[in-house]
């Protein structure tokens, strides 16, 4: 009866004691997570885990992961934006990357996946996971597919979103300039390319007649952005499947046009992306990421708008910017216990709640608020630039780079796109193994 009892004890505690280890997230039941006392490293191009230390808004989750996974340590290992994704690589290749997460740039996604870096977590997650995630994430997800697998599935970093474009106004400089209402111009379907460029010929000229022009109607802008305005695209997934080379289609030749013709025939638009003359305010808008709007920076009243429409579209394009992600590595010793790891430390109503305060430190008005929500609402996921494996605007030995190289060079947009559309399309043949 005393060995009976016994034994009925052990199992009560053996029962109790994989209960304890059992996780439930916001996003799926894991079941029970152990990883036995390993260490886990996470590397990304600045410290991601700041939030979690002493001081930080959310300080004491570590150890709460630690405790509750049986981690030994949580390590960070960071790298500058243009190298992190070779360190990645390195540790993949050199076998020390068994209990790693990856928070890695856009640059780097194509140089790991084409290498069979990353880790298919579609082969250990249920499409239900993917359906708890925001707009903006599950849009990535299906632009990311490698080979038919999902390779991202984290919400947990604030260029989630971060990259999507927006126009920034200087509403002091439209003041002074007797400029139409921007937010009239917006609810009236009127914000577009037309009444831009008649902001920009109004306002770009010699303002202290010193014979050099210091005001613009535009700062720098990204080309992606003037193609993605007009319902154009980089690269466009078919209904096959595959992914094709789109700059030669008519919306996007179109766009590049026009921006050829406003930085080098009208001269609207000038600057680099550092935004400087916008800064300082010396242009009227500034066509930026969400993460570059920085109202402490500005010493004038700013308000957010979309991208102006061009001609080809009938509403406003919401573009979820570049794919700066969280991944895997392919040789994962725990991929299930890392994504719950994951989940814990970054859970959706963190996600959120992070989201929101960056867009209340970033809207100062109710439309500009209204704008900021419906973008990460009302995603195109076709406005993105995720396959940038044909290269980014100033790399001009790339398909992408040479076209805005020859577009900024004064060459004819139909011309230049056509020029570089073999090599973009054998690269993206190449790369997805279509």
């Amino acid at each position: 009866m005393k060995t009976f009892r016994f034994a009925l004890v052990m199992l009560m505690v053996l029962a109790l004691s994989s209960m304890a280890f059992a996780y439930e997230s916001d996003r799926m039941d894991f079941g029970p997570i152990d990883f036995k006392g390993a260490t886990v490293t996470f590397v990304a191009h600045f410290d991601n885990l700041e939030a979690f230390y002493e001081g930080g808004a959310r300080a004491g989750r570590l150890e709460e992961a630690k405790k509750l996974f049986n981690i030994g340590e949580i390590k960070m290992v960071t790298a500058g934006w243009g190298e992190v994704g070779e360190v990645a690589l390195n540790r993949y290749l050199s076998g020390d990357s068994n209990y790693d997460i990856w928070r890695l740039p856009h640059n780097s996604y194509f140089m790991l996946a084409t290498r069979g870096a990353f880790y298919p977590v579609s082969d250990i997650l249920p499409e239900e996971y993917f359906e708890t995630l925001s707009p903006i994430t599950r849009e990535k997800n299906e632009r990311l597919i490698f080979d038919g697998k999902k390779l991202h599935f984290s919400v947990g970093v604030p260029d989630d979103y971060g990259h999507a474009p927006f126009a920034v106004i200087n509403l002091d400089l439209f003041e002074r300039e007797a400029l139409p209402d921007p937010f009239e111009l917006y609810e009236s379907g009127e914000w577009n390319w037309e009444n831009v460029e008649k902001i920009g010929r109004a306002v770009t000229r010699d303002t202290d007649g010193d014979g050099i022009v210091d005001q613009w109607g535009s700062a720098f802008i990204d080309a992606g952005m003037m193609v993605f305005s007009n319902g154009g695209a980089v690269t466009r997934l078919g209904d096959d499947g595959k992914i094709y080379y789109a700059l030669d289609e008519s919306a996007s030749i179109e766009a590049l046009r026009k921006l050829g013709e406003w930085e080098n025939e009208l001269g609207i638009s000038y600057g680099d992306y550092q935004m400087r003359e916008f800064v300082t305010g010396r242009t009227a808008l500034g066509f930026m990421p969400f993460w570059q709007i920085n109202p402490n920076d500005y010493d004038f009243t700013h308000a957010v708008l979309p991208l102006p429409k061009g001609p080809n579209v009938d509403d406003y394009v919401f573009g979820p910017g570049v794919a700066d992600s969280l991944y895997l590595p392919k040789n994962s010793a725990y991929p299930l216990g890392m994504v719950a790891l994951d989940n814990f430390l970054f859970p959706l109503e963190d996600y959120y709640e992070v989201m929101d305060d960056m867009i209340r430190d970033r809207a100062f008005d109710r439309t500009s608020f209204e704008v900021l929500n419906r973008a990460f609402d009302e995603v195109d996921g076709d406005a993105a630039y995720y396959h940038n494996f044909l290269g980014a605007w100033w790399e001009g030995d790339t398909p992408f780079g040479g076209v805005i190289g020859g577009i900024k060079g004064g060459g004819v947009a139909a011309t230049v796109v056509n020029e570089f559309k073999p090599q973009g399309q054998a690269m993206i043949d190449e790369y997805l193994k279509q």
